[in-house]
């Protein structure tokens, strides 16, 4: 290649690099301090900061089976389409440069620089997001069934609680509305409905019976049940129990909901019986979005064609029926009476949530369902203080090792050691560019990296700078003495090069986190070694020789 190629190889080179570095204005999503997701601009340089530099949460998950249902020659396969879901998630939750990633096969590595809520990242990636939409039951199977599920407690031995308290007045029921609209039932209402729910809370009373039985009242619409929130946890530790569980009704669920109210003083929760197979699950569910509306926050969601045909249909079998909207196995809100058969838009009413948990809830129904539960196995919070220090410390190091470079060649190669100072300047550049190229993330290992990757790169230059020293004593011409020594020398720095290379390829495809990140900046840096200290450096040679036309010394 001519020396004019060269040269405009190298300002080529160094435009792209200055573009790839240059601060840039930047709009992504972001949670403000009202815990909302907001576009936020701003202008920064296109370098990625890892979570030790930028400070975070670090969440480490693994697979909850504690029911040891999953075998465990299936759980690496589990965690891989886990972690799609849960990359998903990360991705919409309003951070940037988070890093979700497999670790071993059983292990998914969460980091989240700069985040301020960990306790909500936390609750976004564990939630499964099981959503289904379930008939209540309407048959009082399970008041036919208690006097069986009493005997069940009293022969397993299991404690009995003591009945709940009275009930309220009518006029505890009022304001209580569906929580699932649509457009095509919206606009019409059922005033026998209403009439019956009114007459219902009008004859709310506490059932006498047994250990189960006490602990129930009767609800509003068929299949609801109120239980004392004292109570709640008597009632689920009789659930747990297999034989209880048996003897619940066939084909239907008691699953609890999310509202609650109070009467009389006591704060009461609502559980329902629903049939055990929905009429459709959120497998259809196209998109979600977060609303407000005079009923309160809501998600508005859009079913798929596929989805919206199926729903109309089994909403058009179930007119006047109840239809509870269950998330992982909670009913969301209470459940609301299908007026008519509902298409492919509906919403769910959070039941006096903020705006930001109905952005989280829509945030996981887009993603999707986890395909195995996942639990919190690690949990870590960064500090930004320790970023702060750790970017101070790191960039005070890497000074002192390109001060200390520069010295030494300049010292002792002379007008050589300043060509190769000129080429370790466009090596920096080179590799920084490259980052900012690959969406690497700069962890503090990552900056250990490039400062040693600086040292392979003056490495090079000795290589060649000492075999121009020997071609120069055994009586050649400074140029024919250029020539030789780059050519001797480069299988040497090939070799070596290469080696660095596959060994930081092995840290990359099996280390984590600041592992990687040290892998990526330390073979960028090798790529750039061949680019700014060979090419560079000899065209710097021959741009010096050109212009000292045939010198007849060198000062190496």
């Amino acid at each position: 290649m001519s020396l004019k190629y060269r040269i405009l190889t190298i300002l080529g080179l160094c435009l792209v690099s200055v573009w790839f570095l240059f601060p840039r204005n930047v709009t992504q999503r972001e949670r403000g301090p009202d815990g909302l997701l907001h576009d936020v601009t701003f202008r920064r340089v296109p370098l990625q900061q890892g979570l030790d530099l930028k400070g975070g949460t670090y969440l480490a998950l693994e697979v909850n089976d504690s029911a040891q249902r999953i075998p465990s020659d299936q759980k690496a396969e589990a965690i891989d389409r886990a972690l799609k879901v849960v990359r998903t998630r990360i991705d919409g939750f309003g951070v940037s440069e988070a890093v979700v990633q497999k670790q071993g096969n059983d292990r998914i590595v969460v980091q989240i620089p700069g985040i301020q809520d960990p306790e909500r990242a936390r609750k976004v990636v564990e939630e499964v997001a099981v959503l289904e939409f379930k008939i209540t039951d309407k048959t009082q199977a399970l008041e036919r069934a208690l006097p069986r599920i009493d005997q069940v407690i009293k022969q397993r031995g299991l404690t009995a609680m003591a009945g709940a308290a009275p009930a309220a007045p009518s006029a505890a029921s009022k304001g209580l509305q569906g929580l699932l609209t649509t457009a095509d039932s919206a606009k019409k209402t059922d005033s026998t409905a209403k009439k019956d729910s009114a007459n219902a809370a009008d004859s709310l009373t506490v059932q006498p019976g047994g250990a189960m039985s006490s602990l129930l009242q009767q609800g509003q619409m068929p299949g609801e049940f109120l239980i004392d929130a004292d109570k709640v946890a008597t009632i689920e530790n009789y659930l747990a129990d297999t034989a209880v569980h048996a003897a619940l009704p066939p084909g239907k669920d008691f699953v609890p909901g999310t509202d609650s109210i109070v009467l009389q003083g006591k704060s009461y929760k609502y559980y329902y019986l629903v049939d055990s197979k929905p009429i459709i699950t959120g497998d259809y569910l196209r998109e979600a979005r977060p609303n407000q509306s005079p009923e309160g926050t809501i998600v508005e969601f859009t079913l798929s064609n596929e989805g919206g045909r199926r729903f109309r249909t089994e909403t058009g079998r179930h007119v006047r029926d109840y239809m509870a909207i269950i998330l992982d196995n909670r009913v969301m809100g209470r459940p609301p009476v299908i007026n008519s058969a509902i298409g492919t838009r509906g919403q769910i009413t959070m039941g006096g949530k903020d705006l930001a948990a109905a952005q989280d809830l829509a945030l996981v129904l887009r993603a999707g369902a986890l395909p195995v539960p996942l639990r919190v196995a690690e949990q870590k919070v960064i500090g930004p203080s320790l970023g702060e220090d750790s970017i101070r410390k790191g960039a005070r190091a890497a000074i002192i090792a390109v001060v200390m470079v520069i010295l030494i060649m300049v010292v002792y190669y002379r007008f050589s050691g300043l060509l190769a100072v000129g080429g370790l300047v466009l090596y920096v550049l080179f590799t920084l560019a490259a980052l900012s190229g690959f969406d690497a993330v700069l962890t503090l290992p990552g900056i250990a990296g490039f400062v040693l990757s600086i040292g392979i790169a003056v490495d090079a230059n000795v290589l060649i700078f000492e075999r121009i020293r020997e071609e120069l004593n055994h009586g050649k011409t400074v140029r024919t003495a250029i020539d030789e020594g780059f050519r001797h020398a480069m299988p040497a720095i090939i070799d070596s090069n290469v080696t660095t290379v596959l060994t930081a390829a092995v840290l990359y495809q099996y280390g984590t986190g600041p592992v990687k990140g040290f892998a990526v900046t330390l073979i960028a840096g090798i790529f750039a070694i061949f680019i700014s200290c060979i090419f560079v450096v000899r065209t710097f040679y021959l741009l010096w020789l050109q212009r000292s036309r045939g010198a007849q010394t060198l000062s190496i």
